[in-house]
């Protein structure tokens, strides 16, 4: 959702740091997620969100405590509509505090890098590790919602895992809590 949000707020000229234009903005269109993609106003934008640019863009407009607002919200009312796995740097500490399972997800800076590489296609190492600690460090340091361990939250280095690894993990704790 935050990338859809960067994606229309960097298509339409507007400055990333007003966060009250963005927000205006973002109150204008429709932000939908499905197992189909991501859409916005009906578009399927998926292919569109995945690059830096638009990474580097969301974590900059998520810093505006308007658009983080206007997010939370339509992020809750999704929540409320469907049974999902949300992911994101504040899902377990401010969207879904009373979450049945919440998982903090790291991995080594140079692995998270590699990945991301490998997501968008092209790029340079050296380049992405500089760019995903720029983008941790902001998103620990901004005021409004910091990256932060939610309560209660499982730890899980997934350094060494592979997504299916990671999943598994995810769905042993999960069947486990709800069995208790």
């Amino acid at each position: 959702m935050y990338r859809a949000s960067a994606f229309l707020v960097s298509a339409s000229g507007i400055n990333l740091q007003d966060g009250v234009a963005a927000s205006a903005l973002l109150l204008d269109h429709s932000i939908d997620v499905s197992s189909r993609g991501v859409f916005l106003d009906g578009e399927d934008i998926s292919g569109k969100i995945r690059t830096q640019a638009i990474g580097e863009a969301a974590s900059v407009i998520s810093a505006h405590r308007e658009v983080r607002k206007y997010m939370v919200f339509l992020q809750r009312a999704f929540g409320k509509k469907y049974n999902i796995v949300a992911e994101g740097r504040d899902m377990g500490t401010v969207v879904f505090p009373d979450a049945a399972l919440k998982v903090y997800i790291v991995a080594d800076i140079a692995i998270r890098a590699w990945r991301r590489l490998k997501d968008i296609g092209h790029g340079e190492m050296d380049g992405m590790v500089h760019s995903v600690f720029r983008r941790d460090h902001r998103d620990r340091n901004r005021s409004e919602s910091p990256l932060r361990l939610p309560p209660g939250a499982l730890w899980l280095d997934g350094t060494g895992m592979s997504v299916n690894q990671q999943v598994n993990f995810v769905l042993r704790h999960y069947r486990k809590r709800c069995n208790q």
